[in-house]
C-alpha cells in the first residue's frame, strides 16, 4: 500500500462481482468468509487449543463494502474497487462520502471523526434496510451505525481505527493490518504440537561421496527406486505379490493367518503392506500402508474338479519355471501342462500343470468355498481382518504402520544402497502441525504439514431453517420444497409379499419413531389404488409392460406424481448381474421416463429407520428438493460432476460419458449423457459434444467460472478437448478441473484419546500449491465410521481467459465447497457423505449404466428424467 499506486505491479488475482446490488453483496458475503482471500492466524489460548484471529474484523470488511454499495455516486459508470495489499485493504467508490452537517477533510480516521453520513438515494437505503439476505440479516444497518461498528471492530483486535481519504471524484477508505507486527508476534509465540501424523515417512539421497542430489534427477528415477526397494524386500525374507502403479505390496513369506484346515488348503490371508514413494514439495517420503492379501494356493488341477478349463484361459497365474515363480497369463490347459505368456519374459512357456497356481477373485474363491460345503463366512473374516469391520481401528493400522516402518528402519534402509546413491528413511511418521508457521503455504523444507480444519457445514430445510445434522433438520423442519404434492404409489410385489407392502406403504404415509409421514416431513400426499401381485420376481418385467400398455399416460408423465414400488430380491443374483430382475427392470421403466424405486428384502421386511430414506428416495426421484446449502459455494456459477462408463472392465473399448450439473447452492440441476458407446480413441469429440450439449441448458454470464469434478481420471488431452468445448460457449470463462482421488493410499492420523485414531473431519492438510487431502469420514459427532477413514486428494487446474492473472487455487474455498458438498446426497438422511456429491452421483450413474452397456450398446434415459437424481 506504501508503493505509488500508479507504479504498482498487476495484480496476482482478480474477481469481478456483477448482478443485482443484493446479489453483489451476498456474493462478497460469502466469498469473504469461505474463500482464503484474506489471511488467518492463530494464536494459543491460555487454558489450551487455538483460537483464529483474522487478519481484518469480517465486519470491519464487511461494512466497508456495504457502505461503498450504498453511498457511491450511480451516475459515475465506474465499479467498486477493492484492492488488498500485504499490509492494508482498500474499498475505492466514485463519488466525494456526503455528510449532514460538515464537510470532511481530505484526509481523516474514525479514531477523530464520527460520520453522520447524507444518503444519496434515500430509497435505496430503506429498501437495503427492509431487505434480508440468506441468514435473515438487513442488508444495512441504521445510518452511522456501520462506521461505528468498523472502527470499534478494529480496535478490538489492535488495528488502527479506519482511514479516508476523499475528492471530488472518489472516496477512498483504507484498513490497515499490522501485519508484520502481527506475524513478528505470531512466530515468537509458536509452539508446534504433533498428535496428528501421517503414514508418510522421510527418505533423503545422496550419493556416496555425501554430496545430495537434484530433484529432477530423482523424479526420472523413480522406477529404478522401486526396483531396488523390490530386491532389497525379497533379499530380507519378503514375497513380493505385486510392482505396479508405482506400489510394491508385500508379505512375509510363510506368515499368513491361521484359519480353520480345511480354509487353509484353499485359500491363506495374509498381513501385507503396500509401500509407495511420494513427493510432496521438495521432499520424497515412503508411503505405508497395512493391507489383506487374500490368495487362492490351489493348482489347476485342483481347481478343473470346479471349473472346466475354458473358464481359466486368459486369466492370469503364478508359475513355477526354471526354479523361480513368475507371474504370466495362461493360454491353454491340459491335466499334466499348462502353456503360459510369462510377462517377464514377453514369451510364451510349457509348465507341469501342477506348479501353476491361478490368481482368483475373491467372489470365486466364496463359491468355490461353498462348492465344498465348508461352513465359513469368507466375507466376514475378509472384513474382520483388514480391519474394515471394526470401529476405532485407525489406532490398530496406526500401531502396525509404525512398527513395520520401524523394521524397514533397521533391516531395508541401513542405507538403501543401489547405483552410487544411498537412499536412508527416518523411522518416525511425518507430522502434522496445528500451528501455522506463517499464514501461507507451507515451507517446502518443513518437517511437517499444516494441518487446517472447517466448520462443519449446514443446511437449508423448510422455512430457511438450518441444521448441521440432517436426520435431525428432516424430521424437525421438514423439505426446503414445501409445495403440497400427491404422489401414486404403484407398489408391486409377489403374492406372499402382499400385507407387509401394504403394511410398509401406510408407514411411509404416516411415520413412526421420528419419522413423522410424508405429510408432515415432504408436504407430500402418498395413495395407491392397489397392489400388483406378479407370481415371481423374475415376471415382474412383463407386469410392468402389462401396465404400461393399459396405462400409456403414465409413459413420460412430466408432473412426475406416479413411482413404481418394485420388490427385487438380491438372492440367487451377484450385485451386479446385469441379468437380475433389478437392472432388466430398472432399464426399461428408466427408457420410458417412469420414475421408480426399487424395494431388496430387508426394507420390506424390517423398515424401521429405513422408511425416511426410503421415503426420502420416493419424493426425491419425483422432483422435490429436501435440503440445499444456505449460502452460495464461493466463486462458482455452476457444477458439473463428470464420468464416463467403460463396456467392459479393464478395455480400452468402448465408452459413454455423462455429466450431472449443480447449482452455486448445491441443487441438483439435471443430467446429460451420450446416448451410444464411442470407441476409446474418439473419446475426446464426444466429451466435447457432451461439453456442448450441458452448456446450452445452462443460463451463463458471459465470464462464469464453472467447477468441472471427476474421480475417474482424465488425461491432459480430455480436459483439452473439455476446455475446448466450454471456451466454444463462453470464451472468458473461468473453468476449474478438480480431481476427486480416492485410489490412494495416503492415511491421516490423530493420537488424542478423545478421538478414534482418526483425522476428524473437516481438517485438510495442502502438500502443493494446487494439492490438498481432506478429511471427510474421519472423527465426528454424527456417527462411528468403521475401518479407518480415508481422506480424499483433491488436485485443481484452473484454466483462466486469455489477459486475466493466474494466481494458485483457493485451496480454503475449494476445501469448503468439497466438504459442503458432502451434505447434498439426497439418497440418505445421513449427516455425511464420503464424497461430494457430484462424483458420488457420477459413481452411482457408472455403476447403473455399466450394467446397463452389458446388456447392450446403447442406453438413452428419457429426457422427462433428466432432472430428477433418477439413479438413487
Amino acid at each position: 500500500m506504501n508503493e505509488d499506486r500508479d507504479r504498482r505491479r498487476l495484480p496476482t488475482f482478480e474477481k469481478k462481482f456483477s448482478g443485482s446490488l443484493t446479489k453483489q453483496i451476498r456474493n462478497l458475503r460469502t466469498f469473504f468468509q469461505e474463500s482464503a482471500f484474506f489471511k488467518l492466524y492463530q494464536r494459543r489460548n491460555i487454558d489450551g487449543g487455538f483460537t483464529e484471529e483474522p487478519e481484518y474484523p469480517y465486519l470491519a470488511i464487511d461494512e466497508a463494502i456495504v457502505n461503498a454499495v450504498v453511498h457511491r455516486d450511480h451516475a459515475v459508470r465506474l465499479p467498486i474497487e477493492c484492492e488488498s495489499y500485504k499490509d492494508a485493504f482498500v474499498v475505492r467508490n466514485p463519488g466525494r462520502i456526503l455528510q449532514r452537517d460538515h464537510e470532511v477533510p481530505s484526509q481523516f480516521t474514525l479514531a477523530n471523526i464520527i460520520l453522520n453520513s447524507t444518503p444519496r438515494n434515500s430509497k435505496l437505503i430503506e429498501w437495503l434496510k427492509i431487505m434480508r439476505d440468506q441468514r435473515g440479516a438487513a442488508f444495512v444497518r441504521a445510518l452511522s451505525e456501520g462506521t461505528k461498528q468498523m472502527r470499534d471492530q478494529m480496535d478490538k483486535l489492535s488495528l488502527p481505527a479506519p482511514s479516508y481519504k476523499v475528492n471530488q471524484a472518489e472516496t477512498t477508505l483504507i484498513l490497515y493490518n499490522n501485519s508484520a507486527e502481527r506475524e513478528a508476534k505470531f512466530a515468537e509465540e509458536a509452539v508446534l504440537e504433533y498428535s496428528k501424523f501421517t503414514n508418510l515417512f522421510p527418505l533423503s539421497f545422496n550419493l556416496e561421496n555425501g554430496e545430495s542430489l537434484d530433484r529432477k534427477f530423482l523424479d526420472q528415477r523413480q522406477k529404478d527406486i522401486m526396483l531396488a526397494l523390490k530386491d532389497a524386500l525379497l533379499a530380507n525374507g519378503w514375497y513380493i505379490d505385486s510392482l505396479k502403479f508405482g506400489s510394491i505390496v508385500t508379505h512375509y513369506k510363510g506368515a499368513h493367518i491361521p484359519q480353520k484346515e480345511t480354509i487353509d488348503k484353499i485359500v491363506r490371508f495374509y498381513q501385507s503392506y503396500s509401500f509407495q514413494l511420494r513427493r510432496y514439495y521438495e521432499n520424497y517420503y515412503i508411503c505405508i500402508n497395512p493391507k489383506l492379501e487374500v490368495k487362492n494356493i490351489q493348482n489347476i488341477l485342483d481347481l478343473l474338479t470346479d471349473y472346466p478349463a475354458d473358464f481359466w484361459i486368459n486369466k492370469t497365474a503364478l508359475a513355477r519355471w526354471q526354479g523361480s515363480w513368475y507371474y504370466g497369463k495362461i493360454i491353454s490347459i491340459s491335466h499334466e501342462w499348462t502353456n503360459l505368456y510369462l510377462f517377464d519374459f514377453d514369451k510364451e512357456e510349457q509348465v507341469c500343470s501342477q506348479l501353476v497356481i491361478p490368481d482368483i477373485p475373491l467372489k470365486t474363491l466364496e463359491e468355490i468355498i461353498k462348492k465344498k460345503g465348508i461352513n465359513f463366512n469368507f466375507s466376514s473374516s475378509i472384513r474382520e481382518l483388514s480391519l474394515s469391520a471394526k470401529p476405532g481401528s485407525a489406532r490398530i493400522r496406526a500401531e502396525k504402520t509404525m512398527a513395520i516402518a520401524k523394521q524397514l528402519y533397521q533391516t531395508i534402509f541401513k542405507p538403501l544402497v543401489f547405483g552410487g546413491i544411498s537412499i536412508s528413511m527416518k523411522s518416525s511418521p511425518l507430522l502434522l502441525s496445528e500451528r501455522k508457521r506463517s499464514p501461507d503455504l507451507p515451507n517446502r523444507r518443513s518437517r511437517h504439514l499444516e494441518v487446517n480444519s472447517l466448520l462443519e457445514p449446514s443446511v437449508e430445510f423448510h422455512r430457511r431453517q438450518e441444521a448441521v445434522d440432517i436426520r435431525e433438520g428432516i424430521t424437525k423442519f421438514g423439505a426446503y420444497s414445501s409445495e403440497p404434492k400427491n404422489i401414486e404409489i404403484v407398489p408391486i410385489c409377489p403374492p406372499n409379499y402382499r400385507k407387509i407392502m401394504g403394511e410398509l406403504i401406510e408407514r411411509l404415509k404416516t411415520g413412526k419413531y421420528k419419522y413423522r409421514g410424508s405429510e408432515r416431513t415432504f408436504s407430500t400426499r402418498f395413495t395407491y389404488n392397489s397392489i400388483i401381485t406378479p407370481p415371481s420376481p423374475e415376471s415382474t418385467l412383463d407386469e410392468c409392460k402389462r401396465l404400461l400398455s393399459e396405462h400409456s399416460n403414465w409413459i413420460a408423465d412430466e408432473s412426475l406424481s406416479r413411482i413404481l414400488l418394485i420388490y427385487t430380491p438380491k438372492g440367487g443374483y451377484s450385485i451386479d448381474d446385469e441379468n437380475s430382475p433389478y437392472y432388466q427392470l430398472k432399464r426399461f421403466l428408466l427408457e420410458q421416463g417412469i420414475p421408480c424405486q426399487m424395494l431388496d428384502t430387508p426394507t420390506l421386511e424390517k423398515p424401521d429407520w429405513k422408511d425416511l430414506n426410503l421415503a426420502l428416495n420416493l419424493v426425491g426421484k419425483c422432483g422435490l428438493t429436501p435440503w440445499v446449502l444456505p449460502d452460495a459455494i464461493p466463486d462458482a456459477d455452476f457444477l458439473v460432476g463428470l464420468s464416463y462408463t467403460q463396456e467392459s472392465k479393464g478395455s480400452r473399448g468402448r465408452l459413454m460419458g455423462y455429466a450431472n450439473v449443480f447449482n452455486q447452492y448445491g441443487r441438483w440441476e439435471f443430467y446429460c449423457g451420450n446416448t451410444e458407446t464411442f470407441p476409446y480413441e474418439d473419446r475426446s469429440q464426444y466429451f466435447e459434444k457432451l461439453i456442448l450439449q450441458t452448456f446450452e441448458r445452462l443460463e451463463l454470464s458471459e465470464t462464469p467460472h464453472i467447477y468441472f469434478h471427476y474421480s475417474a481420471k482424465f488425461s491432459k488431452d480430455d480436459r483439452a478437448a473439455i476446455l475446448k468445448a466450454a471456451r466454444m460457449v463462453r470464451p472468458q470463462g473461468t473453468y476449474s478441473f478438480v480431481w476427486i482421488n480416492t485410489h490412494h493410499n495416503v492415511r491421516l492420523y490423530d493420537s488424542r484419546v478423545e478421538t478414534d485414531g482418526s483425522l476428524s473431519r473437516g481438517s485438510y492438510v495442502i502438500t502443493s500449491p494446487n494439492q490438498f487431502y481432506l478429511s471427510t469420514t474421519g472423527y465426528n459427532p454424527y456417527r462411528k465410521i468403521l475401518g479407518t477413514p480415508k481422506p480424499l486428494e483433491i488436485n485443481i487446474w484452473i484454466e483462466y481467459p486469455e489477459s486475466m492473472p493466474t494466481p494458485p487455487p483457493d485451496l480454503k474455498a475449494i476445501a469448503v465447497q468439497i466438504l459442503s458438498l458432502t451434505k447434498l446426497n439426497w439418497a440418505s438422511t445421513d449427516s455425511i457423505c464420503a464424497e461430494p456429491i457430484t462424483t458420488k452421483y457420477a459413481g452411482d450413474i457408472a455403476y447403473l449404466t455399466a450394467a446397463f452397456l452389458r446388456q447392450s450398446n446403447s442406453f438413452a434415459l428419457h429426457p422427462v428424467l433428466e432432472n430428477t437424481p433418477w439413479f438413487i
